[in-house]
């Protein structure tokens, strides 16, 4: 069974996808990140998981939306 990441290694994860460091992640950032692990997925489909996870309703990823993605 696997575990849930600490919150240091999101805020890591945080740190490597946010190219801007506004503390969030985008659907370019996540696209590119994407895109250079081989997982190639449009901006269409990015957006509508971002959307899906955005609880503030920014458009974009922040820490503690990433924390709940990861631990569920």
């Amino acid at each position: 069974m696997s575990r849930a990441p600490t919150r240091q290694e999101v805020e890591a994860l945080l740190k490597e996808l946010d190219k801007n460091n506004d503390k969030k992640v985008s659907v370019d950032e996540l696209k590119a990140f994407l895109d250079s692990a081989k997982c190639t997925l449009d901006k269409k489909k990015i957006q509508t998981f971002i959307n899906a996870n955005d609880t503030d309703g920014d458009g974009m990823l922040n820490l503690e939306e990433l924390i709940t993605i990861l631990s569920s």
